[in-house]
């Protein structure tokens, strides 16, 4: 099933990068990509302070280097069931940094090894993802998403998603 892709105009996709590195880190069944230039790192043993009374995909905050960072469970947001191992993946720098729950460690998806090619259609996804999807690939026989995840983070915190606003 083929799902039109909304306007985004505001996103540049991950076609540029095709030909560069990107980072491709696990939710699920699902697989993500970022480009590898982002500012990106796996957080071992720091605890994540919960909040009392939030959505249960947010497992609270965590301080990194001073940063007071939210840390989402993308498991729980989209009704994946998690690994035997996770790992807290810290997303951008400063006042822009978001932890995630990832699978296993990311992965760099580059070479010969690893060349993405241009799905026409994107798989079927979780209805909170699908306005914030911008492109889909293949490589080595599984799909990655290229995600706004900026987006999805504002639209999450304003208690807007693709479900509610539709």
């Amino acid at each position: 099933m083929a799902i039109d892709y909304p306007d985004r105009r505001d996103v540049a996709p991950l076609t540029n990068e095709l030909a560069q590195t990107v980072l491709g880190f696990r939710v699920g069944e699902l697989g993500f990509l970022l480009p590898a230039s982002l500012h990106c790192e796996v957080i071992e043993r720091l605890p994540v302070n919960p909040i009392p009374n939030v959505e249960p995909w947010f497992s609270g905050l965590l301080n990194i280097r001073g940063n007071i960072v939210p840390v989402v469970d993308l498991h729980c947001l989209l009704g994946a069931n998690p690994g035997k191992k996770r790992y807290l993946f810290a997303v951008d720098r400063g006042d822009k940094t978001v932890a995630l729950w990832i699978d296993g460690y990311p992965q760099i998806l580059t070479g010969p090894d690893h060349s993405l090619q241009v799905l026409e259609a994107l798989p079927i996804l979780p209805e909170r993802l699908q306005r914030y999807v911008t492109g889909a690939y293949l490589c080595s026989g599984q799909a990655w998403l290229s995600l706004q995840f900026g987006q999805l983070f504002k639209a999450l915190g304003r208690g807007h998603t693709a479900k509610e606003t539709a």
